[in-house]
């Protein structure tokens, strides 16, 4: 496959992929992720980005990720970029990580750092190997825009975007800054809001769930039809959101979401990350249907 991590990202809607397990959560699903992602492009999305948070990176060993990256840049085959997800390392696993997505041909790397140290040189020297999307948080909290992450990308071009999930006063920051990398919201409940002071687009899991409604409020937005923009997100979209999002049950929810729909075989989750009750998913799957992401 052809190298092809110089691209340059624009704004828009990026899916954070889910990655599908067999029953046992033994083995990646191949099958069910190639369904899931012609669902998703079906809609129209701008980009994927697989292994990430929702991708369950921190469940799966560097074979397994290098499997997943491997089918989905294939199976997408150019369609759209396609970032893979490096998720709370410090330098030594992250540059693993990242000669894996640039040796497969990955368009960029989505990088979540562990910790606050050395923040400067960490997002440099993984930039060295692949272009990356830089996460303004670590795992220690959020990072500033102006005195952490605004530092990184006036010293580095290889900054392909940024994810911003931390604080959302972010963007009224960027506002006055001369960047040209497109600056995503990465925090699901909020992505309305921030298109109204100034985000470029949004990545997103529930974007794997529904993305075409995620499309229609970008598209929306980018018309500036504010009034049918809030009437989309706010009856049609955050409902939903404000279930299928919190910690730590978000993922399992979502996958229970593409299985009710057909499009993956087991909503099999890996620790961390652990199954919902069933309670939950019960009203989970009444207001899915009342909202018809899924059939009754």
């Amino acid at each position: 496959m052809t190298i092809a991590n110089d691209i340059k990202l624009k704004g828009g809607v990026y899916t954070l992929l889910l990655t599908p397990f067999n029953e046992d959560g033994s083995l990646f699903d191949p099958h069910s992720m190639s369904r899931q992602i012609d669902y998703i492009l079906e809609s129209g999305v701008d980009g994927l980005v697989t292994c990430g948070k929702a991708g369950e990176f921190e469940g799966m060993n560097l074979n397994e990720i290098e499997e997943v990256l491997d089918f989905v840049l294939g199976h997408v085959n150019g369609r759209v970029p396609v970032g893979m997800g490096i998720i709370s390392v410090d330098l030594n696993d992250a540059m693993k990580a990242a000669k894996i997505a640039s040796r497969k041909g990955a368009n960029f790397a989505m990088v979540k750092k562990r910790s606050y140290n050395d923040l400067h040189s960490f997002f440099l020297k993984v930039a060295d190997e692949i272009p990356v999307m830089l996460y303004d948080m670590t795992n220690e909290g959020k990072l500033s825009m102006l005195h952490d992450i605004l530092p990184i990308v006036n010293d580095c071009d290889r900054i392909a975007a940024l994810k911003v999930s931390g604080d959302i006063g972010s963007f009224d920051v960027l506002r006055h800054e001369a960047n040209s990398i497109p600056a995503l919201c990465g925090s699901d409940m909020y992505s309305l809001i921030t298109y109204l002071c100034g985000s470029d687009g949004v990545i997103a899991g529930s974007a794997a769930v529904m993305p075409h409604h995620e499309v229609i409020l970008y598209k929306l937005v980018k018309a500036e039809k504010w009034n049918e923009a809030r009437e989309h997100f706010y009856n049609k979209m955050l409902p939903l959101i404000t279930f299928i999002t919190p910690d730590p049950y978000a993922f399992s929810v979502a996958k229970h979401l593409l299985k009710w729909k057909g499009i993956i075989d087991h909503a099999t989750t890996r620790l961390p990350y652990p199954k919902a009750d069933d309670w939950h998913l019960k009203e989970i799957k009444n207001l899915a249907t009342k909202l018809e992401i899924i059939d009754k």
